[in-house]
């Protein structure tokens, strides 16, 4: 079983696989809004609607 650790960006309650397509993010959003506060996450994951 891979080792999964939570999405870097703070809005997201998302698990990620350690190596990844997106690296420490689960998604694209969340990489290119690493920098950004928001207050929900926009993912489109089941976990964060």
């Amino acid at each position: 079983m891979a080792e999964t650790v939570k999405c870097a960006h703070p809005a997201c309650s998302c698990m990620v696989e350690k190596g990844g397509p997106h690296g420490k993010y689960c998604s694209e959003h969340c990489k290119e809004a690493r920098d950004k506060i928001e207050l929900r996450c926009d993912c489109m994951h089941p976990g964060c609607r």
